[in-house]
């Protein structure tokens, strides 16, 4: 008896120490390019749930799609109350251009109607927006659909090329691609 409280203590532990990690964080994998260059394809990431906190304006969140079943990652533009819009392609939010350094070109954001974010909703957009199926095509993101917030990329195997898809997949689907790590994205902050 003695010998198997030696053996299983420490697995037991282990296991809801496992258990208690696994509740607590998700690992998706980038299978496309909307969010590059924050997010590349092959990018795996650390998503932590919200629990008391709500998203803020320029949060990366993982959020169930409105128009289907797959998970999405984009970035929170437009908050509830804000009044979001464009000109010239320049996204406005609150009357103000909004600085974003994340997006490669600032001007290709497209036409969103004026509009004022409801109540429990927000507002989001791929960094890519040429190539990102977002809230200029569904509308606002109730909040009962988000995830998580994506945190931080724990490691990189995908090319970086950029296919013409716009969602997050959960790690295990991929688990037969090729892989190829590159070192300079292991443990990098998503900001």
């Amino acid at each position: 008896m003695r010998t198997f409280r030696t053996l299983a203590q420490p697995l037991l532990v282990a296991l809801a120490l496992a258990l208690g990690v696994r509740s607590a964080i998700r690992i998706y994998s980038i299978p496309t390019a909307s969010m590059w260059p924050t997010l590349q394809v092959g990018d795996h990431i650390v998503v932590t749930p919200y629990h008391r906190a709500l998203p803020q304006r320029g949060e990366v969140i993982v959020f169930r799609s409105p128009a289907g079943t797959d998970l999405l990652v984009k970035r929170v533009v437009a908050v509830p109350g804000d009044l979001v819009e464009t000109h010239s392609g320049r996204l406005f939010v609150g009357g103000h251009a909004v600085a974003e350094p994340y997006v490669v070109a600032p001007t290709a954001t497209g036409t969103i109607a004026s509009q004022v974010i409801p109540p429990g909703c927000y507002f989001v957009l791929g960094d890519n927006r040429a190539n990102s199926f977002d809230s200029r095509n569904w509308g606002v993101l109730p909040a009962a659909f988000v995830v998580g917030r994506a945190r931080l990329v724990l490691w990189s195997s995908g090319s970086g090329t950029m296919p013409p898809q716009a969602n997050a997949e959960v790690v295990s689907r991929h688990a037969n691609s090729p892989r190829t790590l590159h070192l300079e994205r292991l443990f990098r902050p998503i900001q």
